[in-house]
């Protein structure tokens, strides 16, 4: 078979950005498109180099160029492990319907360099959506919760010229509101509330204060911009949570969220997810 370098280097990258844009919208994660197209534009190079030379495509280097895939795309992202182990299962998605579908049509979809469209591009594209579609039945939205799907959006947070992104669960069990204002309120994983929270959250970081004495240690210039939250959970009777208003938070796609954000436990989700909000 007769290969090209351009459109093997094309299709590969193509099929790269897919996988890479399905683990990040499968994990909860916000990417920039344009760290998507360039991690892509690696991948399609390195199927083009493996065709060249042979040795490039044995299976450790290709799961290291897969590792450096993620890295390229997702570095910085707190949940970087579980994302990669979301593009491999992606990829195996990918792989395995492609075989398939080239089996069942008599044509070579796969090479060793990676993919190759010998198959008509309908095929191709039948392959993505439908290793999308498998992966996402267990996977979408938030890979630990099984086949229910639960959402996951990416928020950002700021508070004293400091800004986070955080992952949070659409919570049906979260129904906080702040009592003065009537605010909704998102619980933030006590690491990430300390983080953002800077000189403000020194007193969070001993996770057996209470929150009416975390309160009482803040430094009187910040002190009236937090507040103190009852709540009830499973297996506390009630309780008391610190929260803050911050000075901004947005959505993902940009609008603004009008709310306050209380500090949780030490760590929510397990690395699934950052944070709490109502649905």
């Amino acid at each position: 078979m007769v290969v090209y370098l351009d459109v093997l280097f094309g299709v590969n990258a193509l099929m790269d950005y897919t996988t890479l844009l399905a683990a990040a919208r499968l994990g909860g994660v916000s990417v920039k498109r344009r760290r998507l197209l360039g991690a892509a534009a690696v991948g399609g190079t390195y199927s083009a180099a493996a065709m060249l030379f042979p040795a490039l495509a044995l299976a450790p280097l290709r799961i290291l160029s897969g590792i450096g895939l993620c890295a390229a795309a997702f570095a910085g992202q707190r949940a970087f492990a579980r994302l990669c182990a979301l593009y491999f299962v992606v990829a195996a998605s990918f792989a395995g319907l492609a075989a398939a579908l080239g089996a069942a049509s008599g044509r070579q979809l796969l090479t060793g360099a990676g993919y190759y469209a010998a198959v008509p591009l309908r095929v191709l594209v039948l392959a993505a959506a439908a290793g999308y579609a498998v992966s996402g039945i267990f996977l979408r939205g938030d890979a630990l919760h099984g086949p229910v799907r639960r959402e996951v959006e990416t928020l950002r947070i700021c508070f004293g010229g400091k800004a986070c992104e955080l992952r949070v669960l659409h919570d049906t069990g979260n129904g906080l509101f702040e009592p003065v204002s009537g605010k909704p309120v998102v619980v933030m994983d006590r690491a990430a509330a300390v983080e953002l929270l800077g000189e403000a959250g020194r007193p969070l970081r001993d996770g057996t204060m209470a929150a009416s004495e975390a309160l009482a240690r803040l430094p009187p210039r910040l002190a009236g911009r937090f507040g103190l939250l009852p709540y009830r959970a499973v297996g506390t009777e009630s309780g008391l949570l610190l929260y803050f208003r911050p000075d901004s938070v947005y959505r993902a796609d940009g609008k603004p969220l009008d709310c306050v954000c209380a500090v949780g436990p030490d760590q929510i989700g397990q690395g699934a997810y950052d944070g709490l909000i109502g649905v």
